[in-house]
């Protein structure tokens, strides 16, 4: 199996990214030069404040590199991605399906069947090593996950979104179960006023970034999605695909502040109230990132394990081939190791 490639994050304001023959050069005053061979990275991330050199965003377009800029919340703002050449007759695929109204509904259902079986695997898990009781809580929403898992064909697309929202209702209140010494009271996104929070918006970010460059490498259109809707400039496919990824997002952000590898010091409040993680949380983060991209898993199908990093790439493979194949979307399943 190829060797797993790298996200590069480049998060301090002020560096400026070049081309250098086949590699990056990060140059920023004040500090030695760094240089990292492109062939070592399938990803560049980069937040605000981070300036990249045109030469550079071409040759990683041109190379099948995606380069993607995130805000200092870590939301997505834009990706640099290769060219749509070859991929006319998948998109014209997707978009009958999309135009299809029982299609879409059948794919949008799949979608979040597999969302709603991801969270409650998760849960499955931390019951694993939770106390009697708290096990006995997980392990009781989690059956009752598998079964709205199993209902999400036959729905319209709104109908869906309300099976996907209460499902997601459960398994929050469930997942602050899991949390050790941090104060939940519920997912919140805008303004972001806690630790906890603030860290599941970085993790899904990065989510995220991974789905987009994951549909990019399939072909795939990224705003034309089947269960989000369909705004302008919004990448609904992207947050579809990545709709079964957030549970694993959830259980790295779990991890980190149980093992209080993450601490209030690495969260910083704004005027506002808004937290934030500030830098020496971001590098503890992105090294914790990195290291779960690469842990090889068991995905149920495949004989041999797989790093974390291809099952996106494969997910939004398996997604374009049930748009070839006129069949039903499936997702990953993970097994115990």
């Amino acid at each position: 199996m190829e060797p797993v490639l790298r996200t590069l994050f480049v998060h301090s304001p002020g560096t400026r990214l070049v081309l250098e023959g086949s590699s990056i050069k990060a140059l920023r005053e004040g500090e030695p030069t760094r240089r990292l061979p492109l062939h070592a990275i399938d990803t560049l991330v980069v937040l605000g404040g981070v300036d990249v050199s045109t030469p550079l965003l071409l040759h990683c377009a041109e190379n099948q590199r995606v380069v993607a800029f995130l805000s200092r919340y870590g939301k997505p703002r834009a990706v640099v991605e290769a060219s749509l050449s070859g991929r006319s007759q998948l998109r014209r695929l997707q978009y009958a399906a999309h135009a299809d109204t029982e299609r879409r509904a059948e794919l949008a259902g799949n979608v979040v069947a597999g969302k709603i079986g991801q969270m409650a695997w998760g849960l499955r898990q931390w019951a694993r090593s939770a106390d009697a009781e708290t096990s006995s809580q997980l392990r009781e929403v989690s059956m009752r996950l598998d079964s709205s898992a199993m209902t999400t064909q036959g729905l319209s697309r709104q109908e869906l979104l309300g099976v996907e929202g209460e499902a997601s209702r459960r398994y929050f209140r469930a997942f602050g179960t899991t949390l050790k010494g941090a104060s939940w009271a519920g997912r919140r996104r805008r303004p972001v006023t806690d630790p906890v929070n603030a860290l599941l918006s970085w993790c899904y970010g990065m989510t995220h970034i991974a789905m987009q460059g994951a549909v990019a490498v399939a072909g795939l259109d990224a705003g034309t999605g089947f269960l989000h809707g369909d705004r302008a400039n919004q990448p609904s496919l992207v947050l579809d695909l990545m709709e079964e990824f957030r549970p694993a997002a959830d259980a790295l952000a779990a991890k980190l502040l149980n093992t209080r590898q993450l601490q209030p010091k690495h969260f910083d409040v704004s005027v506002s109230g808004a937290v934030e993680l500030n830098t020496a949380g971001r590098e503890i983060l992105f090294d914790a990132w990195h290291q779960h991209r690469s842990r090889l898993v068991r995905v149920q199908g495949r004989s041999l394990k797989v790093p974390n990093a291809f099952i996106p790439i494969i997910q939004a493979h398996n997604f374009a081939n049930a748009l070839r194949n006129n069949a039903p979307y499936v997702a990953h399943v993970r097994t115990v190791q």
